[in-house]
């Protein structure tokens, strides 16, 4: 995962908005710490602003206090047009 996003996005030079859908993933819990960590790092060095989704009540449960620990916003909203609406709008210059 770790690599294609970097693939995706080294390549831009800067920052850009996401929305991440986190329908069908699958988190093993003895990976889970290290995930919430990677995706911290990719916070920081790709993102304006991530947000995500999933239709699984089940997995917003489980992944929020995953990322929460790590300091990334915990929320994942319960579809892509929430999450799409929650992206914060550019600084005005």
């Amino acid at each position: 995962m770790r690599g294609a996003i970097e693939r995706q996005l080294a390549p831009l030079g800067q920052k850009v908005y996401a929305v991440v859908n986190y329908d069908h993933f699958v988190l093993d819990p003895d990976v889970a710490d290290d995930w919430a960590a990677m995706v911290r790092e990719l916070v920081d060095r790709h993102y304006i602003d991530v947000t995500r989704y999933s239709t699984s009540g089940f997995l917003r449960a489980k992944l929020g206090p995953a990322l929460a620990a790590r300091g990334v916003a915990p929320h994942i909203f319960e579809s892509a047009e929430e999450a799409r609406a929650a992206l914060r709008p550019p600084p005005a210059t």
